[in-house]
C-alpha cells in the first residue's frame, strides 16, 4: 500500500507540465540571428581554406574555430542565409552552415 501511494505521489509530481516561457515583449523587433555571422561545419578531412574559397567574396572579417570541424565565420557583407546555404550546397567540403542564432533566456522560473 505504501509503495502504491509513493508511486502515485511521484507520478503526480513528475507529470506536471511546464508552460512555454513568455516571449520577450519586443521580440518581433529584435534580430533572431547575428547579421554576418554563420556557423560552418567542414566535412571530414576538409581544410579551413574551403571556407575562404567559398565565402571570401563577401569579405571575411574572422574565421574562428569553436569546435571540431566547426567554425564561426564573420562576414563584412552579409549575403543572407539563403545565399550562404545555396553556395554550401555546391561544395562538398562544407558539410553544413547555419546563421549564428541569438538565444535569449526569459530568466529562471521561480516557484
Amino acid at each position: 500500500m505504501l509503495v502504491a501511494a509513493a508511486g502515485i505521489v511521484a507520478g503526480a509530481a513528475c507529470s506536471e507540465t511546464l508552460s512555454d516561457p513568455p516571449a520577450p515583449r519586443d521580440f518581433p523587433s529584435r534580430q533572431t540571428r547575428v547579421p554576418g555571422e554563420y556557423l560552418v561545419t567542414l566535412a571530414e578531412g576538409a581544410e579551413v581554406k574551403a571556407i575562404a574559397d567559398l565565402y571570401g567574396r563577401f569579405g571575411i572579417k574572422q574565421t574562428r574555430r569553436v569546435g571540431e570541424n566547426l567554425f564561426l565565420l564573420n562576414l563584412t557583407e552579409d549575403p543572407g542565409p539563403a545565399k550562404v546555404e545555396e553556395l554550401r550546397s555546391q561544395n562538398a567540403q562544407i558539410k553544413a552552415v547555419q546563421p549564428n542564432f541569438i538565444y535569449r533566456s526569459s530568466g529562471p522560473k521561480i516557484r
